[in-house]
């Protein structure tokens, strides 16, 4: 709904301009989520080395816990990553019909024309 609501808005203020500024905005964003996806693998790695170590039942808790924290955040940067996905395969598309001059006359409704 989110995403909807940014293709809307940038495309009712500015065009297909703001739809490629809202994804260049997400893009600029994309390392961050990335970087914070790579979370849930290192907590899972350490929980099996808790695990296979010998440590303490309470260690290996700890890291269940940051392991549920490294999925959700996993999780998140997926979304992230396809929904910014969706909006540069927008402004890509935008930016064929502008320049091939077929603005009025593509329908992504009716494929076979196209």
């Amino acid at each position: 709904i989110c995403l909807c609501v940014t293709v809307w808005v940038a495309f009712e203020t500015t065009g297909m301009y703001g739809v490629a500024l809202a994804a260049l905005g997400m893009l600029s964003n994309l390392p961050i989520a990335l970087a914070i996806d790579g979370y849930g693998p290192i907590s899972d790695n350490a929980g099996g080395i808790a695990e296979m170590s010998g440590c303490p039942h309470w260690v290996r808790k700890r890291t269940d816990l940051l392991d549920a924290a490294g999925n959700t955040t996993a999780a998140i940067g997926k979304g992230f990553a396809i929904g910014s996905a969706a909006l540069v395969s927008l402004a890509l598309f935008g930016a064929f019909v502008t320049r091939t001059g077929q603005a009025g006359m593509v329908n992504i409704l009716s494929p076979l024309p196209f």
